[in-house]
């Protein structure tokens, strides 16, 4: 069976989601109490991310580390990719941004746990600790940050400019696309504008079983990403 793409229809109608439980102020977003449970991690009713972007999310860690060094990691969430990336031989660095305190916090419980790596974790929204992080330093980066305004709702290359400066040559970007099989030609126009060649943008497939009820996600696939540096 070929796997459903998403049409525009259901692009607008992801747009609705966010829209719909409301666009926060980047402040309030930072303070918001994160709510889990067995399942699901929601800030300000907004579903923010469940468990069964496990697979998803193993893949875009397997990219990020993949080099080994120091990997960033934007956007804590459930910590299911930080798990795989601070276990990935190779890796001597792991740092963590994040926005929310509660989510910050329990990133550093996490990191408290990591033997081997040394795992940091800045809070804050990205934009305002980026500048920590040396241009040129990081051999790869995964972004996983929450879209906090209607722009960034399926496109998160809204980073890659940022991503760019801070990879070594080599290292690899990769990020929670929201795209089912393929770039959108505007999407492609961003990376390529953010200093990426063609010949160095490839991706994977990865297959993934979203409940019925989930807001955000319908299809049986997600694009990981892969743009070496």
């Amino acid at each position: 069976m070929t796997p459903e793409i998403p049409t525009p229809d259901e692009r607008d109608e992801l747009s609705a989601v966010y829209g719909g439980i409301g666009f926060h102020a980047r402040d309030a977003w930072k303070t918001a109490e994160a709510v889990y449970d067995e399942h699901t991690l929601r800030i300000l009713g907004h579903p923010v991310m469940e468990d069964w972007e496990r697979p998803y999310m193993r893949v875009l860690a397997g990219i990020a580390a993949r080099g080994g060094g120091r990997v960033l990691e934007i956007g804590f969430g459930m910590g299911i990719s930080a798990g795989f990336i601070a276990a990935t031989p190779g890796v001597t660095e792991h740092l963590i941004i994040e926005a929310n305190h509660d989510v910050a916090e329990r990133a550093r419980r996490f990191a408290a746990t990591v033997d081997g790596v040394d795992c940091r974790v800045h809070e804050g929204l990205w934009e305002e600790v980026i500048d920590r992080v040396p241009d040129g330093s990081v051999d790869g980066i995964l972004y996983d940050a929450y879209p906090l305004e209607e722009s960034e709702v399926m496109n998160q290359a809204r980073f890659a400019p940022v991503a760019y400066r801070k990879l070594r040559p080599g290292g690899t970007f990769t990020y929670f696309s929201d795209e089912a099989r393929d770039y959108r030609p505007e999407h492609l126009a961003m990376l390529l504008a953010a200093g990426f060649v063609r010949e160095r943008i490839d991706s994977e497939i990865v297959a993934v079983d979203p409940p019925e009820d989930c807001q955000y996600w319908k299809s049986s696939t997600l694009l990981a990403p892969i743009l070496v540096r």
